[in-house]
């Protein structure tokens, strides 16, 4: 992030959140206002490259066009050292992101696209705007709950439709989207509807129809025959062929006849979603050898496990500890067992039977009861919180030297849980990672809004919420930072039954001050924290395949198709594991890449991590159960940890 913005904008009406991308004549970020929280896109324009004469003509151009498909501009802003342009903030990146070589995009969801970018073509064409550089990079996406709305943006190097090419900009564009005029200086509304020909063959078939070297393109733009693969819809080829005639005069008169011709081909087309299932919007192309499990460490086990966990980097007085207390949530019990990595790569717990003198081979259980059922384990610090669904409890993690002191005959040791809070019925909460604070929600009677109370877990007993603070109807909180947390709270459609159709996410401080307000378009479930400072992991309803990376600090929204349907997400320094109810896992990278497939155990019940490559796995058939500990290191996957 330009830290010189950063300080001409300080006194201003908008606040920097991260940068989020880099045009030809400046760089774009992420800002909410100051007052109202809203998001917006300021783009920061380099007098440098981009004149005062070339800033007002842009500016003029969008303001303009106002249409749903087109981002517009929303201000002005003006600062110190140069200007920005506030703009429509779109979260969920460009259309160059979801035409990835990896990734099969819909058909239906790539068409619907292309009918939305030629509507906001249409809108500038009867102002008599030319646009000049249609590509994927410059098609925003906003994630929608069935799919993306298309954008368009960077009118950079627009012209007027009468406007002579005297100013340098005649010529400029990318080769690869270029219609043969263009690289003559000429430009007209049939030179944009070339490009989005070219935009529909690559959202068909995932490559562009000419390829090379800019003079090769020129050579083959002006030249070259166009040849279309079998894979294009019978339906759909008239179209390509028409937007893509080397001659201005034999291409669609306007764009609103060419989204007339493609959208009576989608409708007559009767093969488009063929071999795709209702709930797919883009699915994987690559085929990766799918990996046999080998487990280090295995033992039964004679109870149902709900919950894995542990805690990373134990020390014990100054002194970092080569093991891992491993805890299994029970129905009303707990249980806490060490393990050793040395131990663990020779396929052995720690050994009770060893002299105890090493604490290696010494082996130990720590059992928790709880008076009702425990719903949730968080682990904070090095300290495990257990919330039930009438209280919360701490309960200290067992240090090993301590725990061996004690150690009798058995190898089993109670503890007793510290009660922390009583809770009402329906109550959510979260704990800061640190556990020094903790926040909880509790739904009005109407269930028209939530009290947001903050738990300062650092005082004495009593434990007593130290903040008040009215929020709207809150399913799930999460504690971001140490000092930031989010309450998120479902978005309903009033003329749909009550339909989920979104969720709203409001920001609120450990003082209980709230900070601002996000609203997303798409319902999410089961949110959870990553490594990652500031994202998220999310399923979503209706799309089973589907795994969303929601980044807060800038907004983005990815979508991840996955070649199975999510049950179990951890978060790991390289990436995310998931699996599903059947067992199978795949391996995502921090980029939202497929890196690996295991063929995992059959009726898996939890999925923790006892570090970044060690993976434990609880699993159940109704009688018995095994509880496995899987090193990553010792399978046949091309990562390097």
């Amino acid at each position: 992030m330009s830290n010189l913005l950063t300080n001409v904008l300080y006194h201003s009406n908008y606040r920097l959140l991260g940068l989020v991308g880099q045009g030809q004549f400046g760089r774009v970020y992420c800002a909410s206002h100051r007052k109202t929280g809203r998001l917006v896109a300021l783009k920061e324009l380099n007098r440098d490259r981009f004149s005062t004469r070339n800033f007002l003509r842009e500016l003029r151009f969008l303001l303009s066009l106002q249409h749903p498909n087109i981002v517009t501009c929303q201000a002005l802003e003006h600062t110190a050292t140069g200007r920005c342009l506030v703009m429509d903030y779109c979260e969920g990146g460009t259309l160059r992101d979801l035409l990835s070589d990896e990734i099969q995009l819909h058909p239906l969801q790539g068409l619907n696209l292309i009918v939305q970018i030629l509507a906001g073509l249409d809108h500038a064409h009867q102002r008599e705007i030319v646009h000049c550089d249609i590509k994927p990079e410059n098609i925003l996406l906003v994630a929608t709950a069935t799919g993306w709305t298309a954008r368009i943006t960077d009118f950079g190097i627009a012209r007027l439709s009468q406007e002579l090419s005297t100013d340098g900009f005649g010529n400029t564009g990318s080769p690869a989207y270029m219609a043969p005029e263009r690289f003559y200086g000429q430009h007209s509304p049939a030179s944009d509807l070339y490009a989005v020909g070219i935009l529909l063959f690559e959202v068909l078939t995932g490559y562009r129809p000419f390829s090379g070297l800019p003079g090769d393109l020129m050579a083959a733009h002006l030249n070259q025959a166009l040849l279309l693969p079998e894979s294009i819809p019978e339906s759909i080829r008239p179209i390509i062929r028409t937007a893509l005639q080397k001659l201005p005069a034999r291409r669609f008169r306007s764009a609103a006849e060419m989204r007339s011709a493609l959208q009576d081909a989608i409708a007559n087309s009767k093969n488009l979603d063929q071999g795709w299932q209702p709930n797919r919007l883009q699915r994987s192309s690559a085929k990766r050898a799918i990996v046999p499990l080998k487990h280090d460490y295995q033992e039964s086990l004679q109870t149902l496990v709900k919950q894995l966990a542990t805690v990373q980097n134990t020390v014990q007085n100054g002194v970092k500890i080569d093991a891992q207390p491993l805890y299994r949530v029970f129905s009303n019990q707990i249980a806490c067992q060490w393990f050793s990595e040395a131990k663990l790569s020779r396929k052995t717990a720690i050994d009770n039977s060893a002299p105890k003198s090493c604490f290696e081979s010494s082996r130990f259980l720590t059992t928790i009861r709880l008076p009702e059922p425990a719903l949730q384990m968080q682990i904070c610090a090095q300290t495990c919180f257990v919330t039930t669904q009438q209280a919360v409890y701490r309960v200290a993690v067992p240090q090993p030297g301590a725990v061996q002191q004690k150690l009798n005959a058995s190898s089993t040791q109670q503890s007793k849980p510290q009660l922390i809070a009583t809770l009402k019925q329906d109550t959510v909460l979260t704990i800061e990672a640190g556990g020094r604070w903790m926040a909880t929600a509790t739904p009005s009677l109407d269930k028209t809004r939530s009290q947001l109370n903050i738990w300062n877990l650092q005082n004495s007993q009593p434990f007593k919420p130290t903040i008040a603070l009215a929020i709207a109807p809150c399913f799930q909180l999460l504690a971001l930072d140490s000092c930031h947390g989010a309450a998120l709270s479902p978005i309903t459609d009033s003329s749909a039954n009550a339909c989920i159709v979104g969720i709203q996410i409001e920001l609120f401080t450990r003082r209980g001050s709230r900070v601002g307000c996000i609203s997303l378009p798409i319902p999410l479930r089961y949110l959870s924290l990553t490594q990652t400072p500031y994202r998220l992991l999310a399923l979503e309803p209706g799309y089973p395949n589907s795994l969303v990376l929601l980044d807060l600090k800038p907004l983005r929204i990815e979508r991840i198709c996955l070649s199975l349907a999510p049950k179990f997400l951890v978060s790991t320094s390289w990436g995310y594991l998931v699996m599903d109810e059947t067992g199978q896992i795949v391996l995502i990278n921090r980029m939202g890449q497929e890196i690996g497939q295991i063929d995992g155990l059959k009726n898996p019940t939890a999925m923790g991590l006892i570090n970044a490559y060690q993976v434990a796995i609880a699993t159940w058939n109704g009688t018995e159960g095994t509880l496995a500990i899987v090193d990553l290191r010792h399978l046949n996957l091309d990562i390097v940890f």
